[in-house]
């Protein structure tokens, strides 16, 4: 598998971070895990092909995590031809979020690809040789976010999207080859992590590397892997925008 970081950010506006955008190539299959704003300017920068994407995969639906839905949707009716499904999975209430966005706010003339929508809760996929599990982790009072298990021979990516810490984080990463994690902020805020939490969760999962990514401005200006280490003992990862890595 590869993973290819396409947005390390947040909502807070960062030249060099987009939202959250993440690449996973495996065998021939290309799956893209969140697509906030400028996401398909990433790919385009990487010369990755919007087309070659079949599967996209949302956590929740927050903005800066599923705001290029529509500009994806836009570009595969009208910025060439797409000859397969394009099929979205989200959380529950994905599909009404699609239907408003589609009907509503983008009203194509026509469709002229099939779209697929699946909700997801607590799932298994399998795709191709590709196994994806599911789980519902905390996120905020009012808010759940999807976390997501990638197995590939004998290989396991895990990418929580944002949460809090919890039990649910650390049973989707256990034994991990890569835990894709957020690390949103230095001191705790409901609904996110802090450096020390995402190590802890790495720590209890015992995964072997750990790769931080959704920095609010406030986090970059502090030691992220030092207080991370206070937790976890293992390889400590920074994202950055159109980082590759393989796993």
């Amino acid at each position: 598998m590869r993973l290819t970081i396409l947005g390390s950010g947040t909502a807070a506006p960062l030249l060099s971070r987009n939202c959250a955008g993440y690449l996973v190539e495996s065998g021939k299959k290309k799956l893209l895990f969140d697509s906030g704003a400028g996401t398909i300017r990433r790919l385009l920068e990487l010369k990755i092909d919007l087309f070659e994407i079949d599967h996209i995969f949302y956590t929740h639906l927050h903005n800066d995590h599923i705001n290029d839905l529509g500009a994806v949707i836009w570009s595969n009716n009208y910025g060439g031809t797409r000859k397969k499904a394009l099929n979205l999975y989200g959380p529950q209430g994905f599909r009404k979020h699609y239907n408003v966005l589609l009907n509503k706010l983008l009203k194509p003339a026509k469709l002229n690809f099939k779209i697929n929508i699946k909700e997801l809760k607590n799932s298994i996929l399998k795709i191709k040789n590709i196994t994806i599990k599911t789980l519902q982790v905390k996120h905020s009072s009012t808010t759940k976010s999807t976390a997501y298990r990638i197995e590939h021979k004998n290989k396991v990516l895990v990418y929580t999207g944002d949460t809090d810490y919890c039990d649910e984080t650390v049973e989707i990463a256990k034994n991990a080859d890569v835990l894709l994690t957020e690390c949103s902020l230095p001191n705790k805020v409901e609904g996110h992590l802090t450096p020390s939490l995402a190590g802890k969760t790495a720590a209890k999962a015992n995964v072997k590397q750990l790769v931080l990514t959704h920095f609010y401005p406030q986090v970059l200006k502090t030691n992220i892997k030092k207080s991370c280490m206070m937790e976890f003992k293992g390889k400590i990862i920074l994202a950055r925008d159109k980082m590759r890595m393989n796993i």
